[in-house]
């Protein structure tokens, strides 16, 4: 019983501060997302952004990304550095002419993605594995039990 009551008490612990999140950023962004930049342009220019778009293209020595129908003409990465379809996560200012002035980014390419996703499922099996190499489910008491102890 006391498990089922430190459980309970944990869920409500977690519900508590994923409630508390919410209410404290109240649902509202810091920065404008592209589907707002993109249906009004001119009134966001000069804002700071951050979006994770989708390298499209190349035009006159820049980086031409698109998201949510927004395409723009980034300062940096130089095209040198990324290939299409590889997304990049930029931060920076919006300049006239679907133009942003690059802060910082990072790209992210379908490589790193799949290394990513490799490495957390071989993490997830080795950790089920040791878990389980040490415990069992005794399924008459649904519960783990130590290996060895019947």
């Amino acid at each position: 019983m006391r498990r089922v009551a430190t459980g309970l008490g944990l869920c409500l612990l977690l519900l508590a501060l994923a409630v508390g999140f919410g209410a404290q950023f109240n649902g509202t962004p810091v920065y404008p997302d592209a589907g707002a930049i993109d249906a009004n342009y001119d009134a966001h220019v000069g804002e700071r952004v951050h979006l994770w778009p989708v390298v499209a293209d190349e035009r006159d020595g820049s980086v031409v990304v698109a998201v949510d129908g927004l395409r723009l003409e980034l300062s940096a990465p130089p095209p040198s550095a990324v290939d299409v379809g590889d997304r990049i996560q930029v931060y920076g200012e919006l300049r006239p002419g679907h133009r942003m002035e690059t802060r910082t980014y990072h790209v992210q390419t379908p490589g790193d993605r799949r290394y990513m996703y490799g490495v957390s499922v071989l993490g997830i099996a080795l950790a089920a594995g040791a878990f389980l190499r040490r415990w069992r489910v005794d399924r008459d008491r649904l519960r783990f039990v130590p290996r060895g102890d019947d």
